[in-house]
């Protein structure tokens, strides 16, 4: 992890440039590097790595991942702020992301939920200005 934020994320994936992908074009991550098994990526305030399954063949769950197909980001939601949540919900879409909560307004935000790569759960908000909103 390049450690420029406080906050870090590595997620398992069966595809990494998959998952990597839906990142930069869902969440606007910015890809910083990719090799095989392996992406490198900064997120909004945070430091994303994504590794192959096989990078933790002694991980107790590795057998319970590769055997059952459980999804990863079971019991956890990814948020992260967009500039523009119809259009980041309609890349995730595009991408075959299946929808949790289509976009909404909500406390002063627009939000949105969706299911990307091997079962992870990405919220995607922004503020909501009502002077703008129809």
């Amino acid at each position: 992890m390049t450690r420029d934020h406080r906050f870090g994320l590595v997620l398992w994936a069966t595809d990494v440039g998959a998952l990597a992908d839906f990142l930069v074009e869902v969440a606007g991550a910015r890809l910083l590097g990719r090799h095989p098994g392996f992406a490198a990526l900064e997120g909004p305030g945070c430091d994303i790595e994504v590794h192959a399954d096989e990078t933790y063949r002694g991980h107790p769950w590795f057998v319970a991942l590769t055997r059952e197909g459980v999804a990863r980001g079971i019991g956890a939601e990814l948020v992260f702020r967009v500039d523009d949540v119809l259009a980041a919900y309609r890349a995730a879409i595009r991408l075959g992301a299946r929808v949790i909560a289509q976009p909404y307004e909500f406390e002063g935000r627009v939000e949105c939920q969706v299911m990307g790569p091997d079962g992870y759960v990405f919220g995607l908000w922004q503020p909501w200005n009502p002077a703008t909103s129809g």
